[in-house]
């Protein structure tokens, strides 16, 4: 039994981990920075899943849990049981008047996840931007219930839109694969929302 529950923490400690952006050359008043921590713990983070890219913080990349089921919001160390459907949610807040065009989102799923079912990754980049940098917890639930009804892309790397999945890893924009461009609409929240289970 207590393998089981190590495991079980396992999976929603690695919930907010593992997500990579990438930009097309812009101009940057300083280099990207990572803050806050994993989990409580400072000493980690460089693997932290929030940056403030640029110096301003005019954009802020989150990557964050839902229940399917219930759209309920999950933190780290959060304890669901296997074969749970999970929905994540990764998102840029531009507080910029400016479109950032080319952007890439990548996510490389931890093993303890299965993705699925196929074809079912939203883009959406119609919902307005946080009022702060950080967005709320009212703010990041308004964003997923935006994301996660819009149509979905397909699975495969195609020009015909901005997302693909293959093996463990969930591509948005151009920049590693032969998808669409992904562009960050000014004063707005570029949101990607896609379904795993517990495993």
């Amino acid at each position: 039994m207590k393998r089981q529950f190590v495991k079980i923490t396992q999976h929603i400690a690695a919930l907010m981990l593992g997500v990579l952006l990438i930009l097309s050359p812009v101009a940057q008043a300083a280099d990207n920075t990572g803050i806050g921590d994993v989990a409580g713990d400072g000493a980690a983070l460089g693997d932290s899943n929030i940056f403030q890219l640029f110096s301003s913080g005019a954009l802020t990349l989150v990557k964050t849990a839902f229940l399917t089921a219930d759209q309920t919001p999950l933190t780290s160390g959060d304890t669901v049981p296997f074969g749970t459907s999970v929905d994540f949610m990764i998102y840029v807040n531009n507080k910029s008047d400016l479109t950032v065009a080319d952007v890439t989102i990548e996510d490389v799923l931890d093993a303890l996840f299965l993705y699925g079912p196929a074809d079912n990754i939203r883009v959406d980049n119609a919902t307005a931007e946080c009022a702060l940098a950080a967005c709320t917890a009212v703010e990041e639930l308004a964003i997923y219930n935006a994301a996660r009804v819009v149509g979905s892309g397909t699975d495969a790397v195609s020009g015909a839109d901005s997302v693909s999945f293959a093996g463990v890893t969930v591509n948005v924009g151009n920049d590693n694969v032969g998808n669409a461009q992904q562009d960050a609409a000014a004063n707005s929240v570029l949101a990607v929302v896609f379904t795993v289970t517990v495993q």
